[in-house]
């Protein structure tokens, strides 16, 4: 019997393959880990509800950790939520942001995303692009009213442009203004700005305490530098065979890249 009790996983990169897809072997693989009665976490960007559908797919029903670390919670078919730690970002920075980018980069794309939902000004192509990558589409209002409003908590701002565009303003946002958020790039088109603090590893330390496990008992699976501190925390960190250089240096091991069984291999050595 493994002594793994709780397996986390980043999604993009990792179980999903380049064509978006999960591969059988994957599916095996944590299914396996499932029945002998291990856990198993999805640690994303996306929120809940882009997370549901893999969940399924891969016999999951289990907490999630969305939004890099903002939010902790179980959802359901229907979008129904059942939150267990959030840290969303202050509203009046939310606003900044907002006004921000409206006022000095007018074409960029402004996206907020509230608990399950996700709003935006407009269904352009950045938009249309991200929606075929989570498997929804926003909803359509005026997001400077709507965040004046503030009916629901802002888990992460996503900013979508051309690069140049990106890193003017990421560096902006690094003005003591916004001393309270965290801003990061995914791709060189895509900012994805959070609370101050706000962590996958962060996320995962407070699920152990709740659960009362240690990160011995933990493998986690990620591909990008915003995994590195969970997989350094866990016990068993599993970098994949696409990963960054910096971040196959900071796992314990190195699987085969996401279009290749490489996780289902690994916890093939736990889970007989």
């Amino acid at each position: 019997m493994s002594d793994v009790k709780l397996i986390i996983s980043d999604i993009d990169g990792t179980p999903v393959d380049s064509r978006g897809e999960l591969l059988p072997t994957t599916i095996s693989g944590i299914r396996t880990a499932v029945q002998r009665g291990t856990n198993v976490v999805l640690a994303s960007a996306r929120p809940p509800r882009g997370m549901f559908q893999l969940a399924q797919q891969l016999g999951i029903d289990s907490t999630m950790i969305a939004y890099n670390g903002a939010l902790t919670a179980k959802t359901n078919a229907a979008n129904e939520l059942q939150v267990f730690e959030q840290r969303p970002i202050p509203q009046t920075l939310a606003q900044a942001v907002n006004r921000l980018v409206m006022t000095h980069w007018p074409d960029a794309s402004i996206n907020v995303y509230a608990n399950n939902d996700w709003f935006v000004a407009q269904n352009g192509s950045w938009e249309q692009q991200e929606a075929a990558g989570i498997g929804f589409p926003p909803h359509v209002t005026d997001l400077t009213a709507w965040l004046e409003a503030a009916s629901e908590p802002v888990h992460k701002i996503l900013i979508m442009a051309e690069p140049a565009i990106i890193r003017a303003i990421e560096k902006a946002l690094t003005a003591s203004t916004f001393a309270g958020l965290s801003a990061y790039r995914s791709k060189d088109t895509y900012l994805e700005i959070v609370a101050a603090g706000v962590t996958k590893a962060a996320a995962l330390r407070t699920l152990l305490k709740d659960d009362g496990l240690t990160p011995d008992q933990v493998i986690a699976f990620g591909d990008n530098f915003n995994d590195v501190a969970m997989l350094q925390m866990a016990g068993i960190g599993v970098a994949m065979g696409n990963a960054p250089a910096q971040v196959k240096a900071a796992a314990d091991l190195v699987t085969t890249d996401n279009d290749q069984p490489g996780i289902q291999r690994v916890l093939a050595r736990y889970f007989k």
